[in-house]
This record gives structure tokens, C-alpha cells and sequence, in this order.
């Protein structure tokens, strides 16, 4: 029998920052050991919780300007601000101050969560990858019920994970394990430490105003108009995400395991020209857990009333997971204090009114 591997494997105490894992690090309140068991092997390193927030960089966000901004297409925010009233393509992208470039995302409808089909077929596989006693059927009931959600107004959409640069831009630290990438995504980032770097986004009074997205905004985003699992299709394998690619998905071929982060943008993006919303790392979103879509909101707003107020929504899986997480409508739980290095965010973006 495999060992219990899987991203919700239970069996080894976390305190309860994620649920129960013998693949998600658990850590202390100072420094810990991040630790990954695969077919027997264990991989070890040891990480430093960041130093606490310091002021806002003036200098820094000039430096981080590029001039990659001025690319062909993309338009300042500005520009996107005046023209907010009247609906624009998806995919449109525009560009901050500070060089992040964000993807404008239509209104329009879709059918968030699983269908049953769909259920039973990530079941199965999660049965196949860590073993019929260990796989657990409400890994993926929480998808359920499937629902009609009515996205009334566009946003716009982080084109990429906040990066590494980009957080020491705004916050002046950078408390990634995966240091010397400045283009890989920021990681071991909490709920409430996205929370502070959004609150000096906005800060910047530049005209949008910044969160989290939504739970609903994010699948709606990431299936860019699909109603398949993965944005390119039913099945995965690690060559279009970054991902644990021993553990493909329905039938994919297996693939590398690269064990670290990327740079953001990679791998080919999705309809609406997004990347990396299939792996790479979890994403934070602003929604209390609820254990299932009984009663939430039909309007694509992020659901804060009643619920779990002990946890926050990650999605989009991370490099250290299976494929079955990476899925369009797979849902993760974790506490807002946590840090991790597969747990990073990407930001929403919405024009002021005038």
C-alpha cells in the first residue's frame, strides 16, 4: 500500500493550522521543519517565519516599475478606470503603478462546484493515489451542491501570483523559503499577512480598490468559461502546472516533481490569459469555510456570514500536491495565521468610483 501521502492524509498532528497532513508543513510560531513523505522518502528543510512588516517603500516601488509596462496592449490604470462603466473584453490587462498587471474578467454566469460524476471521479483517484483506507469521499462533497452564480460586474484579476518582488516592493520583506527567485510567487504568506499587504495596496489611492477575491470570483476566473476540471481539459499532468507530477490526474501521464516554486508565468495561461491558476501555490481567498454550498451567496460575493470564522479558503492547489487538487472547483481549508511554503495569494482588482 502507498503511504498516505495525499494533501489531506491524515495520520500525523498539525495543530490544526491546515487539516491533518503528512504533506502540508506543519510549523511553530518562530521557526519549523517543512517535511514531505513520497513512496518512503523525506525531504527536509528548515524555515524562518518573516520578520514583521515595515513601512511602505517609496523608492522600492520605483525601482520595481519596469519597463515591460509599456508592452504593446497593456493599458494604465488610468485608462482602465475611466473606461469602467462600459463592459470590456476579457482579458484586457492593464497595469498599476507599481508594474502589476492585471486581467479584466467579464460578468457573466457560470455553474461553480461539482456535479456528482465529477465527485466520484476525483474520489477514485484519490483512491488510487494514496489507498482505498485512506482516501476520504468529503474531500471532495464540499464541492457540492453545484450552483448557478450570477457575476453582475467585471473585476480585474491578478495576470500572476503577487511575486516575490512585488511583496518586498510594498511590505519591504520578503518571507519566501524560495528566496533568489524575484519572479516566483511570494510564499509563506498568511490570510491576515494578505490581508496587510492589500491594505497598503489600497494606500496607494491609485484609483482600484484591492482584496482577496472571492471564493466564487476565483472559480469563475480560473475556468475562464469551462465546465471541464481543469481549465485545459479533464485531465492533468504536470507539463501545463506545477505540480506533484507523480500523481497526475484521470489518466494523464506522469510527470516531473520539480519541489519548489516557479516563476509566474511559466506555463501557458488560460482562455482569459491567466497563469498558474492550476498549481504552483494555494491561493488565498476572502470567504469564511463552509464545510459545503448550502446557502451561499448567488451573486459572486464572498461569503463571511456564519460558517467556520477559524478558517480561510485556499484554491488552486500548489507544487507539492496531488493533481487532484488542482481541480477548477477543489476547495481547501486553512487557518489565517498560517504560514507556508506552498501558500502564497493573487489580488482583485476593482476601479473607484469617481
Amino acid at each position: 500500500m502507498r503511504p498516505p501521502n495525499h494533501p489531506h492524509a491524515e495520520g500525523r498532528p498539525c495543530n490544526d493550522i491546515y487539516e491533518r497532513s503528512a504533506i502540508v508543513p506543519c510549523q511553530s510560531t518562530r521557526a519549523a521543519s517543512f517535511s514531505r513523505t513520497t513512496k518512503g522518502t523525506t525531504m527536509k528543510m528548515n524555515i524562518t517565519l518573516p520578520l514583521p512588516f515595515i513601512a511602505f517603500s517609496i523608492t522600492s516601488l520605483l525601482l520595481f516599475s519596469t519597463a515591460d509596462g509599456q508592452r504593446s496592449g497593456i493599458k494604465s490604470v488610468d485608462a482602465a478606470a475611466k473606461s469602467a462603466a462600459s463592459e470590456q473584453r476579457g482579458g484586457t490587462v492593464i497595469k498599476n503603478p507599481m508594474g502589476m498587471e492585471f486581467v479584466y474578467v467579464p460578468a457573466g454566469n457560470f455553474m461553480m462546484g461539482s456535479a456528482d460524476t465529477a465527485v466520484q471521479t476525483a474520489y477514485k483517484q484519490a483512491q488510487i493515489d494514496v489507498g482505498a483506507d485512506h482516501a476520504k469521499l468529503e474531500w471532495f462533497t464540499r464541492e457540492q451542491p453545484r450552483h448557478r452564480v450570477a457575476i453582475r460586474k467585471g473585476f480585474y484579476m491578478g495576470r500572476y501570483e503577487v511575486t516575490q518582488a512585488q511583496w518586498q516592493a510594498v511590505t519591504g520583506n520578503n518571507p519566501s523559503n524560495f528566496k533568489g527567485c524575484d519572479q516566483c510567487p511570494v510564499e509563506q504568506v498568511s490570510w491576515n499577512d494578505a490581508q496587510e499587504f492589500i491594505h497598503k495596496l489600497n494606500a496607494m489611492n491609485d484609483g482600484f480598490t484591492y482584496s482577496l477575491p472571492s471564493e466564487a470570483q476565483w472559480e469563475y476566473a480560473c475556468r475562464a468559461g469551462t465546465t471541464t476540471e481543469f481549465a485545459f481539459g479533464n485531465s492533468l499532468s504536470s507539463v501545463p502546472a506545477n505540480f506533484d507530477g507523480n500523481y497526475p490526474y484521470d489518466g494523464a501521464a506522469k510527470g516531473v516533481n520539480r519541489e519548489k516554486t516557479t516563476p509566474v508565468g511559466s506555463f501557458r495561461p488560460n482562455a482569459w490569459g491567466l497563469y498558474d491558476m492550476h498549481g504552483n501555490v494555494w491561493e488565498w481567498c476572502e470567504d469564511v469555510w463552509h464545510e459545503n454550498y448550502n446557502g451561499a451567496p448567488a451573486d459572486g460575493s464572498a461569503w463571511l456570514s456564519g460558517g467556520d470564522s477559524n478558517y480561510r479558503i485556499d484554491r488552486g492547489g500548489s507544487w507539492d500536491f496531488h493533481g487532484d487538487a488542482l481541480r477548477s472547483a477543489y476547495r481547501f481549508r486553512a487557518k489565517p495565521d498560517v504560514r507556508v511554503s506552498n501558500s502564497g495569494l493573487r489580488v482583485v482588482a476593482v476601479p473607484r468610483s469617481s
